[in-house]
C-alpha cells in the first residue's frame, strides 16, 4: 500500500513479511491516520478486536468483495 492510498475506513491486511509473526495476515480497518500524507502511520482496528499501529508499508489493501465473502464463510463454518 502507498501512503497516499491509506484512508480511514479502508480494509487492510497485515503483510506476511511483518516482523510480528502473530499479526501476519490479520485483517482490519484503518481508524486513524498519523504523520504526513507521504509517510503515514495508521491505527488499525483488527477483526479480532485489537488496536495496532502500523506504518503504511506494513499493510496491503484488501479487496472488499473477497474479504466479506471470506468472513461470511468463516462465521458459518462448523466446528
Amino acid at each position: 500500500m502507498r501512503s497516499e492510498e491509506a484512508q480511514i475506513g479502508k480494509r487492510v491486511r497485515v503483510r506476511m513479511d511483518n516482523h510480528t509473526v502473530n499479526l501476519r495476515g490479520q485483517e482490519g480497518v484503518i481508524v486513524k491516520k498519523w504523520g504526513t500524507p507521504s509517510y503515514a502511520a495508521l491505527d488499525v482496528l483488527l477483526d479480532e478486536g485489537d488496536w495496532q499501529l502500523f506504518w503504511y508499508y506494513e499493510l496491503d489493501e484488501v479487496d472488499q468483495d473477497h474479504s466479506g465473502a471470506r468472513r461470511q464463510r468463516e462465521s458459518t463454518a462448523g466446528p
